[in-house]
């Protein structure tokens, strides 16, 4: 039966385009070569070990700012007071874009705060970029949540992204949670004025308490622009919630994601996305060339940070080709840490880390205690066990090929917590500090890379204070980690787990 239904739910997706200005060159040992774009590299990078990185220059936007600007939050509580408390004192713009928002004391705290600013504030615009199939769940929703301030004022307005993949007899058949498996706006971006926070975390009573994840904040107006004008293509996309509660299509789209061609909309939102950045880039890229020539520097930076993005049922793999570059271009002598709530890496990123990465590796997981899905009715209930049994594989992989010495896994359990972190650090080699860090919604996952539309930042530093934020972040969540080796060996997992999770995988 499950079978047939997921069998019913597959559908083809649009060919990938190419997204990236110029692919790196994949070197353990040496930079790529950039040719005519080496002014825009600060020196740094090229006089630096941060010269092995220089290759994010040709493959994103940078936004240099300084490490002093940008805090790392290490608890959900703070996380949610930072928001309510940044959403109550906007002045212009308030933009925010998760997977839902919940229904619960804690989220309408959230909406209130940004309901009276609107009332009192004329120029304060809000923008709300949430999934469809899950913000409108069930009677009591993120939309119906949300419809007062929609109803209210023009200068509130909500959008929901509907994936492309769900239509037809699968939109009018597959059953609330399940048409979410299809794919689902999955990125974490909050945006205040010129203040961003990249998270993995969702607007949701869990994740305002007792649910660990990351949240970095950076304030820094151009980035900020960037964000803004980001959202706002996606949103170009997405359906629109009008006063009356309908949806409708952005004023600039012709397509319902659900009725046109599939390959149709999915190149035309690729080519806005596209478009998009590249004209960031060049805009960048001709404001250095400038000032190089002139011998200015107006933009002295201790940290830099690197917009990556992934949609892949639009064609868009760009986070995933930057994050296998990160784990094959790790050199000798460095260290590697990576988290994830879902161990359900993809074959890309386990063959590279068995067999092109050189560095020492620690990967932290959910623990099945700490794991959102324990006990959850049907199939669901059996994701915990799924993903210990993936981890399990991937040891005896690393086993085979000799590597096991170098990479280590531990998994997250705090009584009374769920795990949902997830990121990268890495650590040249000689340094105590991490010089590198990826942060925001993706899991590393099938889903992440094939699925879902997401979105991180790569954040690479000399600032040694925010080093040591980010050593502290990982350390604490390492205080509730184990070694996991023996207890994944032995770890019960029931046959029909072990039966289906290879069929499934993709969709969790």
């Amino acid at each position: 039966m499950i079978r047939r239904l997921f069998s019913t739910l597959i559908t083809d997706y649009p060919p990938a385009g190419e997204f990236l200005p110029s692919a790196p060159h994949s070197s353990n040992n040496r930079s790529p070569s950039v040719g005519s774009d080496e002014a825009s590299i600060p020196p740094a990078f090229r006089t630096t070990m941060l010269q092995s990185l220089s290759w994010l220059h040709a493959i994103s936007p940078c936004f240099p700012v300084s490490g002093d600007r940008i805090e790392v939050i290490q608890e959900p509580g703070t996380f949610y007071n930072t928001l309510v408390g940044k959403c109550s004192a906007a002045r212009r713009r308030i933009m925010l874009a998760s997977l839902y928002l919940g229904t619960g004391s804690l989220e309408t705290r959230l909406v209130d705060a940004i309901h009276e600013n609107l009332r009192n504030n004329g120029q304060l615009k809000v923008d709300v970029l949430l999934d469809f199939t899950r913000g409108t769940r069930g009677v009591k929703n993120s939309k119906t949540t949300l419809m007062p301030l929609v109803e209210e004022t023009d200068n509130f307005r909500l959008s929901l992204y509907h994936t492309p993949v769900l239509r037809g007899i699968t939109k009018r058949l597959a059953p609330p949670r399940w048409n979410e498996l299809l794919g689902i706006q999955h990125m974490k971006l909050y945006l205040v004025d010129d203040t961003v926070i990249l998270s993995g975390a969702n607007l949701s009573n869990d994740y305002f308490t007792n649910r660990q994840d990351r949240y970095v904040m950076i304030e820094d107006r151009r980035l900020a622009d960037f964000y803004a004008a980001f959202l706002g293509k996606v949103q170009e996309f997405s359906l629109t919630v009008g006063r009356d509660g309908a949806t409708r299509l952005h004023d600039t789209w012709t397509m319902l994601p659900y009725k046109c061609a599939q390959l149709e909309f999915a190149t035309e939102a690729r080519e806005r996305i596209r478009t998009y950045f590249r004209g960031v880039m060049e805009q960048q890229r001709t404001i250095c060339q400038r000032e190089a020539a002139d011998g200015a520097d107006n933009h002295p930076a201790d940290t830099w940070i690197f917009p990556l993005i992934e949609m892949g049922q639009l064609g868009i793999h760009h986070d995933s080709l930057a994050t296998k570059q990160l784990l094959s271009g790790c050199l000798p002598g460095s260290r590697l840490r990576l988290a994830t709530g879902y161990f359900n890496l993809t074959e890309t990123y386990m063959n590279t880390l068995t067999n092109d990465c050189q560095a020492r590796c620690n990967i932290l997981m959910a623990h099945p205690n700490a794991n959102g899905f324990l006990g959850a009715k049907g199939p669901a209930g059996g994701i915990p066990a799924a993903y210990s049994l993936l981890a399990r594989k991937f040891l005896e992989t690393l086993k085979s090929a000799g590597q096991s010495h170098r990479v280590e896994l531990y998994e997250y359990e705090r009584p009374g917590w769920t795990y949902h972190a997830k990121g990268l650090w890495y650590y040249l080699p000689d340094s105590s500090l991490p010089n590198v860090t990826l942060i925001g919604s993706s899991n590393f996952g099938e889903r992440s890379v094939n699925r879902d539309l997401e979105a991180q930042i790569c954040l690479v530093t000399n600032n040694t204070h925010l080093q040591r934020k980010l050593e502290a972040e990982y350390e604490n969540l390492l205080q509730h980690a184990t070694t996991a080796e023996m207890e994944l060996i032995n770890r019960p997992v029931p046959r029909w787990v072990r039966a289906v999770v290879g069929l499934f995988r993709n969709f969790f």
